[in-house]
């Protein structure tokens, strides 16, 4: 949990973040030889002397701005397209055919490094087409397999169609259905078995409630509050909060049971469920987080040449990721992780292979292990946050400094004034990145 707290408080004094939106390539342009400068603007640094200042966090925890509930707005929030795959896997728990169905879908915009941002998820034509899609793939999936629709009199068909509707409405919805809403799903499964049959009933249920905006959207209309302007979110609300925030997916059975009881409207009750599903294998779904704030969910795209970077091991992205996956997955559950580690941590862990490739003695078996490092200082310093932000014949100082700034120091940086030539000769080759990052700064 201190790991949490820390990274709160990390983004609350940098609350002053805007980002700005490209394309789901996720690599900034620019280039070592004069591309990424910043122009006139101090980063939102305070004080004429360029340094920053030091922040409290305990002054921040005490301040007025903490104390007053300020909870902001509550946006209709989209599935992204991980948190559709998981959602859809967990309610029909079919991975393989999920998988499938959604192997084409349109990557989400980015901001600030991330993909599931509510103001850039919108349900585009093409969006829509997809959803349609999927549903028709995992409805007929679904219905098909004898055991998905679970009765207490499986031969009393209208009463086994109705329990069907409830109890899959509420978990596809994330909710208990309305009368209506049973009503109208009750109709357009009569209206299936009377002209084709009970399978079909249970298609044509399951393809409506997978495009309907209940389902793919995920939004808080709360409590209203006696003389508050806000509104607290109920217990239901709370649950989805928790499930895709730890789980990035929808609430569990367990979850759902402590809304349905009332459960979820003190710190203690949330706190309760939090620790449960950290110990979870589905927390390890956010680990997501740090590979899209790191862009090492990239690493598939690694290429290094060949005649530059010889004889380099063929799976050297997959041990980078396995690297970066191991030490943030410690820093989550193990209970002592903290900021500081996750910035400045002198270990990182490492494998046989990955040992081997970075010179490390000792010995190592195919598991990923805690281990110092002389060259180790954080997340920053791993090789696959690093590798990411190259190019493929050598390192890059600029996308790296561009990734740090706006992704780590949430910084925006400006277009470089109009004066500034960008047509830069060729450095040599054969100069170091010090060299080159030397010349700069003077040239």
């Amino acid at each position: 949990m201190k790991f949490f707290v820390a990274m709160c408080l990390a983004f609350f004094a940098g609350s002053g973040c805007t980002g700005s939106i490209h394309s789901g390539s996720g690599t900034p342009s620019g280039d070592d030889e004069g591309g990424g400068t910043s122009g006139g603007n101090n980063g939102g640094r305070d004080g004429n002397d360029g340094t920053d200042p030091v922040i409290n966090p305990e002054q921040v925890l005490g301040s007025k701005a903490c104390q007053d509930i300020n909870p902001g707005t509550a946006p209709v929030r989209r599935l992204s397209n991980a948190e559709y795959r998981n959602t859809v896997t967990d309610l029909l728990g079919m991975a393989a055919q999920v998988k499938t169905a959604t192997a084409d879908f349109t990557p989400e915009n980015e901001s600030l490094g991330f993909r599931n941002n509510a103001e850039f998820l919108p349900v585009s034509s093409l969006a829509a087409q997809q959803f349609t899609t999927a549903a028709d793939k995992l409805s007929a999936a679904a219905a098909a397999d004898a055991n998905f629709v679970k009765c207490a009199n499986p031969t009393d068909k209208t009463g086994c169609a109705k329990e069907f509707i409830q109890s899959f409405g509420t978990r596809a919805y994330r909710r208990p259905l309305a009368t209506d809403e049973v009503s109208r799903f009750t109709t357009l499964f009569n209206t299936a078995m009377t002209k084709y049959d009970f399978t079909t009933g249970v298609e044509w249920v399951v393809n409506a409630m997978l495009q309907s905006p209940h389902f793919l959207f995920r939004y808080e209309t709360g409590k209203a509050l006696s003389g508050k302007s806000y509104a607290a979110v109920d217990h239901y609300e709370m649950a989805s909060r928790l499930s895709y925030l730890l789980w990035q997916s929808m609430p569990d059975a367990t979850l759902f049971d402590a809304a349905k009881q009332g459960k979820l409207g003190t710190a203690d009750e949330v706190l309760t469920q939090a620790k449960r599903m950290i110990a979870d294998n589905k927390a390890e779904r956010s680990l997501e987080f740090f590979r899209q704030w790191l862009d090492t969910d990239q690493l598939d795209r690694f290429s290094r040449d060949a005649n530059v970077f010889k004889d380099l091991p063929a799976n050297l992205a997959t041990l980078f990721d396995g690297e970066v996956d191991a030490f943030t997955r410690d820093l989550m559950t193990s209970g002592k992780g903290t900021f500081a580690d996750l910035m400045s941590a002198p270990y990182t862990y490492v494998n046989a292979d990955l040992a081997k490739h970075y010179g490390l003695s000792g010995n190592f078996g195919p598991s990923f292990v805690r281990t110092n490092s002389p060259t180790a200082s954080g997340v920053l310093t791993q090789a696959g946050f690093l590798a990411v932000h190259d190019k493929p014949t050598r390192t890059s100082i600029v996308l790296r400094g561009v990734k740090v700034r706006t992704d780590v120091m949430c910084e925006l940086i400006p277009a470089p004034p109009a004066n500034v030539p960008l047509t830069l000769d060729k450095l040599s080759p054969g100069l170091t990145q010090n060299e080159r990052l030397a010349m700069h700064r003077t040239d």
